[in-house]
């Protein structure tokens, strides 16, 4: 998906938190004023600006058996 620059800071804390819970890198791109995260860096668009890498382990959506 693609987004407005203005909400580029709220978006970055999302995809970290994906990038955490799938433990997989997320790419961020911009094109003209838009941004848009993919996790394949090849299927991205126009300027790379970062790399969300996973911080840790995540413990969302396990269980405590």
């Amino acid at each position: 998906m693609t987004y407005p620059a203005p909400v580029l800071p709220d978006l970055l804390v999302g995809w970290q938190k994906v990038a955490d819970r799938y433990n997989m890198p997320i790419h961020v791109f911009q094109t003209g004023d838009t941004y848009h995260a993919v996790s394949n860096e090849a299927q991205g668009v126009g300027h790379l600006v970062d790399t969300l890498a996973p911080q840790g382990t995540s413990e969302l959506g396990r269980g405590t058996a």
